[in-house]
């Protein structure tokens, strides 16, 4: 289970929250922070949301499940710590025909590779895909490994949800074999070593494409693994 899909196990969101697991941040990571101290990408992704949430709470499109005040009197809510219920957000996202990251996702056809109920799923290929994906994603993962122990090292993090485990552990051999297929370096060479970038404020990790880095940035090492390729 990723760290967003915890998140339905919640029920009641704020609107920051709500605007963040949209675009698809996890709001643990900015726990405790203010919105001015966000990383300023995050803040121009999610602000539009954050007002338009706001704005739909006072003409009362959208209901609040639980209402907090900014003082004992109750004259003013406080919208930072006031909760919607995420069928209240799901409906209103219905309503203005707008998909996001978490609350109303775009449906995928039926046919497509990567959808467990489609009629032709392929878990070995989804997996490769998957790999493929997350490693090109994440420039760390190359770091001290080649293309292939990379993947290798994704896929058995991930072996169970993809049918790879044998005897409760992760099947090696399977997993080699989705590596090769994923590998886009079959000839071997570990990539040069990534240079860390600066951590934005409140440790962010996230999985919106905004601020990934360019996975085919720097030189490749020289040394060719003597496997052949696949």
């Amino acid at each position: 289970m990723s760290d967003l899909e915890r998140w339905r196990l919640v029920k009641q969101f704020t609107i920051y929250q709500a605007a963040l697991l949209s675009h698809g941040y996890d709001p643990a990571s900015v726990y405790g922070i203010e919105f001015e101290r966000w990383p300023v990408s995050v803040r121009h992704a999610t602000l539009p949301t954050i007002n338009a949430l706001k704005h739909a709470i006072f003409d009362r499109a959208i209901p609040l499940a639980r209402e907090v005040y900014c003082d004992s009197f109750g004259n003013d809510v406080d919208l930072s710590e006031s909760l919607i219920h995420s069928k209240r957000i799901h409906q209103w996202y219905f309503e203005h025909d707008i998909y996001d990251l978490f609350f109303r996702i775009k449906p995928k056809p039926a046919h497509e590779v990567d959808d467990p109920r489609g009629l032709f799923y392929a878990p070995k290929l989804a997996a490769a895909n998957a790999a493929w994906r997350a490693v090109t994603a994440d420039p760390k993962r190359l770091r001290g490994k080649s293309v292939k122990q990379a993947l290798q090292e994704w896929l058995e993090e991930h072996a169970a949800e993809y049918g790879l485990l044998h005897k409760g552990k992760p099947n090696a051999t399977g997993i080699e074999d989705i590596a090769k297929v994923a590998n886009w370096r079959p000839n071997g060479g570990a990539p040069a070593t990534p240079e860390d970038a600066p951590e934005p404020p409140g440790g962010f990790s996230q999985t919106s494409p905004l601020d990934q880095e360019n996975p085919y940035s720097g030189s490749f090492g020289s040394d060719l693994d003597d496997e052949i390729p696949f």
